[in-house]
């Protein structure tokens, strides 16, 4: 007889490298394939009472949606501009391996199969927007050059309706870390929050939801999280 499940599951995806982040001795460590994860998104999960499992393309898919409650895709690099039809902008900025987002993609497909809710958290929103057939701004300094700084900074974002624990017209600082942003928003999502320059900073639609943000790193985090986890619960029998 299995075991009932106590507390619901969540699925992180993690980023990927293979050699471009870790470092032996001062020198790049290349040729390693690795995934890897930023702690906060697990000590959150886990304080809210969540189970928070690191996934990876080794997972047969059908077991991850058999565990999994909800997903959250987790912060990465840039996402290949050829992807949603525009040419490279700049040589010097990391790419994300075409494997992670091809896999986080089939995830997706996936989820809205299953009727599992995701979270695109940074990268992660960038990514739902891109698969369902939006564009990204690949750099926000180059295309809005008196925007509020959104590269590892703070700022205020408004909300336009209420989302996951936040009311609507609320006012919050937030811990930013991205220099690209939604263009053409996907058919399907609405913005649910913006930045004093007019960045898209959430979005929800197709029943998932994306920030742009990094609430793990702010006071935002415990908030968007238990919502978030709280709405993955709701199919849970009562």
């Amino acid at each position: 007889m299995g075991k009932t499940k106590t507390k619901p599951v969540i699925g992180i995806t993690p980023g990927f490298d293979s050699g471009d982040h870790f470092y032996l001795y001062g020198k790049p460590e290349l040729n390693v394939d690795r995934i890897y994860i930023r702690r906060e998104y697990m000590k959150v999960l886990s304080n809210i009472g969540a189970f928070p499992v690191l996934l990876s393309p080794e997972m047969p898919m059908k077991d991850i949606v058999e565990l999994c409650d909800g997903v959250i895709i987790s912060g990465g690099e840039d996402i290949d501009p050829g992807l949603y039809g525009a040419e490279l902008l700049r040589q010097d900025r990391l790419i994300e391996p075409a494997e992670r987002f091809q896999w986080e993609a089939t995830l997706v497909k996936a989820c809205d199969r299953a009727d599992i809710p995701i979270l695109g958290i940074c990268y992660g929103m960038q990514l739902l927007n891109v698969h369902y057939g939006g564009t990204l701004v690949q750099d926000i300094d180059t295309y809005f050059p008196g925007n509020v700084g959104h590269w590892k900074t703070t700022h205020a974002i408004t909300f336009v309706h209420e989302f996951l624990g936040m009311r609507e017209k609320g006012v919050h600082e937030i811990n930013a870390r991205h220099h690209q942003a939604i263009d053409r928003l996907a058919p399907g999502f609405k913005v649910a929050a913006e930045a004093p320059d007019g960045i898209i900073e959430a979005v929800e639609g197709h029943g998932h939801f994306g920030i742009q943000w990094h609430p793990e790193s702010d006071e935002t985090g415990a908030h968007v999280y238990r919502s978030f986890v709280e709405h993955c619960m709701r199919n849970w029998d009562t």
